[in-house]
């Protein structure tokens, strides 16, 4: 019923988004790391020697950021980060990052738009997935019902 619920709002969901910032401190240093093969199809922040602090899908993000050049290397270091998180959803509006590899920084920023068509696609992920959930339900309810209506003839069998 959440995600049902999650669909419904999304246009007000997307309307409250709330948008964050964070940067690399010498203590504290941020990692890109990514990776583009199934199951694990996704975009970690890590924190370096800690763990994850977010993690995103890779569908928005292949040409750019999910590539197989960067899969499952740490040399991405944040310089900063602005993340847009709408329901259960985070984006990816700014990031600076140094490739310790070239010593290059690389700067990528998305849209407002861009963002939003992430959004409406989650969403419409989510729809299906929520379908397909529904419909299963409706199948094991049905074969329950017949199961119960006939369960002496099914004993006597």
């Amino acid at each position: 019923f959440a995600k049902t619920k999650e669909i419904l709002q999304a246009e007000q969901t997307f309307a409250s988004a709330q948008s964050f910032k964070m940067n690399s401190r010498p203590d504290q240093t941020l990692v890109l790391l990514s990776n583009n093969k199934a199951p694990d199809d996704h975009i970690y922040l890590h924190v370096a020697n800690q763990g994850y602090i977010a993690k995103l899908s890779c569908d928005h993000y292949l040409t750019d950021i999910c590539v197989d050049d960067y899969n499952e290397q740490h040399t991405r270091q944040i310089q900063s980060i602005e993340l847009l998180k709408a329901g259960q959803f985070n984006y990816i509006q700014q990031v600076s990052y140094l490739d310790t590899r070239t010593q290059d920084v690389k700067t990528l920023r998305y849209t407002p738009e861009q963002i939003q068509q992430f959004y409406r696609a989650d969403m419409s992920n989510l729809k299906y997935v929520v379908f397909g959930v529904l419909l299963f339900a409706c199948i094991a309810l049905y074969v329950s019902v017949r199961i119960a209506r006939n369960f002496k003839q099914f004993l006597n069998r």
